[in-house]
């Protein structure tokens, strides 16, 4: 074999490796493009769950505060004399 036929056979063998690699490629890029897709939809709907979260400090002030309205109120009717 000279050679001059050992590369045509060579480059005969490459091609169908070389479209199998690619094909191979394919399908492994296509499933991580998909988790990438999911993962930014997840990141998305989290951020969107922390900018609901961000009133959180004035909701438990809001809470201390509201507790102590029943004790006020009695305090205030014992003073006007109502209870």
């Amino acid at each position: 074999m000279t050679g001059r036929t050992a590369a045509w056979v060579g480059l005969g063998t490459a091609v169908p490796v070389l479209g199998l690699v690619v094909a191979l490629f394919g399908r492994v890029t296509r499933p991580a493009m998909e988790i990438d897709r999911y993962a930014k939809d997840i990141l998305d709907a989290g951020m969107a769950i922390s900018a609901n979260l961000e009133g959180l400090a004035e909701l438990e002030r809001t809470h201390a505060l509201a507790g102590a309205v029943p004790d006020l109120a009695v305090a205030y009717l014992h003073k006007l004399g109502a209870a």
